[in-house]
């Protein structure tokens, strides 16, 4: 039998994060299903949309669609963008009058001008639909919505795109996170230009032969951009399924991940909208089908939902029971507990996914730094009261300005071609040891890098000042890196060695960083080094341990970090 599209979208897909919600080959033909029932062993076909419910469905979501969708710049929309689920909801927009919903961007009054007309959404060109579903895999629509419009401003086009240099995509990403993104889609952009004359194609057969484009993406972009009736599927679709046919698995099993993509496929094959009807049903699970505290009142399919009656009825038909070789194979049994009938709210469909235990590894930061290079090399060295040798010239520099050592990680692994201060894992674990330890841990580092006489020398040119600047914790969705930070801070600028030269070594200012775009954690390591006056009153507040946790989500973190480097 040949293959369906989706089964040869299935075996092209090689993408993490969502594009691992693959379909499955065809499943069982089940025929239309009667009366409802809502005991724990049931048939799999309990789960089967009828006929009429997918009419129902379509029509309902594209309704509500219509009149209660955000405003966002990837489909077309003026400004203000509407980036809270507080907007989908008619009554809710009510609060805006009295500024209880933020806009992202205020309208310009050429802007209102053409609300006021009655101005419709712009055409969004494929390329969009793209950048902004990349953009949007594990991240909020909040977060994404400045760096969309700084992207489209940038890099317009494919081909602007495809033209860009690496370290221009890095600092536009940066931020962003998940930077294996950044790289496929500049290798996507490439491939585009070079096999496709710099357009898009409008097969997802052709759409899965591009760098970084699995089914997911394909889906998207076929549907959006091109108006093709293929489904897709991320983690809001698969909430919506499992709780409108009450699937009691977790979202990343297999079964309810396969039944999403064919529930999802009948919705939109007779569909005269289906890139409408597939955001329709992302919307819906992240502004009215949340995770938590689901407002099913607001919902459009609550009469198609089998999760939402089975909270109205509140009660289960024992005549419903069948023998166990007929019981579903989409469920989960052996956590049938969590979704049985004494569990009594929708969120108790989809059940809640197993998370794996993060790993912890013990990273040895070295921040080296010197002063700009015509301050170091030619100020005489001073005593100050202390006894230290410290260069007079050197004390009047604003650390700002100073010069620091990054070192560029591998192409392949974690943060990909990022530029970070000198590191080395030191072991698994979670305890950062004391700071003794971690010098000579980095001493062989530092000698490879910049000689053993470059931390010994006493004619005043390249003593390190070298202090400890506590910890940091930050956290990956799968690591944990707990930091140990030093600062070495030299005279004037040593020489790298031959061999360090191999590396991909560079001495960059603040300014500089800014312009190539660093992480968050470098951010973080950066906030210690110009600011240790800061990092030390928060420390003398915590007697047990020097590590300050700070979550890369955390919003006020990162904003206090970023504040370095406004213009």
């Amino acid at each position: 039998m040949a293959q369906t599209q989706q089964e040869r979208a299935c075996d092209a897909a090689s993408q993490p994060d969502i594009e691992d919600l693959i379909k499955s080959e065809a499943s069982e033909d089940i025929t239309e299903q009667s009366p409802r029932c809502f005991s724990t062993q049931h048939h799999v076909s309990r789960h089967d949309f009828q006929s009429r419910e997918l009419l129902a469905t379509r029509s309902e979501l594209l309704q509500w669609y219509d009149k209660h969708r955000r405003k966002l710049p990837w489909r077309g929309d003026p400004p203000p963008y509407m980036t809270t689920s507080s907007h989908t909801s008619q009554k809710k927009k009510n609060a805006a009058k009295s500024g209880g919903l933020a806009v992202f961007l205020k309208p310009t009054e050429e802007q209102k001008l053409k609300q006021e007309v009655g101005e419709g959404p712009r055409k969004v060109e494929p390329y969009e639909t793209w950048v902004s579903e990349i953009m949007l895999q594990q991240t909020r629509v909040d977060t994404v919505v400045e760096y969309f419009l700084r992207w489209i401003d940038k890099f317009p086009t494919v081909a602007a795109l495809a033209e860009a240099n690496e370290e221009e995509v890095n600092a536009l990403w940066a931020g962003l996170g998940y930077y294996r993104r950044a790289r496929m889609l500049h290798a996507g952009a490439k491939y585009v230009v070079k096999n496709f004359g710099g357009e898009l194609p409008s097969t997802v057969e052709q759409l899965l032969k591009i760098p970084g484009i699995g089914p997911y993406t394909a889906g998207a972009i076929g549907s959006i951009a091109f108006g093709n009736r293929v489904p897709l599927v991320d983690g809001n679709v698969i909430r919506v399924m499992a709780r409108m046919r009450a699937v009691g698995a977790d979202p990343k099993n297999k079964q309810l991940i396969n039944f999403s993509w064919e529930a999802a496929e009948k919705l939109v094959a007779e569909c005269e909208r289906p890139g409408a009807l597939n955001q329709a049903l992302m919307e819906l699970g992240a502004t009215v089908c949340t995770v938590q505290n689901p407002q099913c009142s607001d919902c459009p399919v609550k009469t198609e939902c089998l999760a939402y009656e089975e909270v109205q009825v509140k009660q289960q038909s024992e005549s419903s029971f069948m023998e166990s070789n007929d019981a579903c194979s989409i469920c989960d049994y052996s956590r049938v507990f969590e979704w049985d009938e004494t569990q009594t709210e929708v969120t108790k469909y989809p059940l809640k996914a197993k998370k794996n235990d993060s790993k912890n590894e013990v990273i040895c930061v070295t921040v080296v730094s010197s002063p700009p290079d015509e301050i170091g090399a030619n100020a005489p060295p001073v005593t100050t009261t202390k006894g230290k040798r410290k260069r007079d010239t050197d004390m009047k520099v604003s650390p700002s300005d100073w010069k620091f050592l990054m070192s560029k990680r591998p192409e392949g692994g974690l943060l990909a071609g990022q530029w970070e201060f000198l590191h080395s894992k030191m072991s698994d674990g979670d305890k950062i040891p004391p700071f003794s330890k971690r010098k000579s841990f980095m001493d062989s580092r530092l000698a490879d890098t910049l000689g053993k006489t470059a931390l010994v020398r006493s004619d005043g040119k390249s003593i390190p000042e070298r202090r400890d600047l506590g910890g940091l914790t930050h956290i990956f969705s799968h690591v944990k890196h707990h930091m140990g930070i030093e600062h070495m801070h030299f005279a004037c600028q040593p020489a790298l060695l031959p061999a360090a030269q191999l590396d991909e070594l560079r001495w960059m200012t603040v300014a500089e960083m800014q312009q190539l775009g660093i992480t968050t954690g470098v951010k973080k390591i950066l906030q210690l080094v110009l600011h240790p006056d800061q990092s030390d009153k928060k420390s003398s507040k915590k007697s047990k341990s020097t590590t300050a946790v700070s979550h890369v989500t955390h919003g006020k973190r990162l904003k206090t970090i970023a504040s370095f480097f406004a213009k």
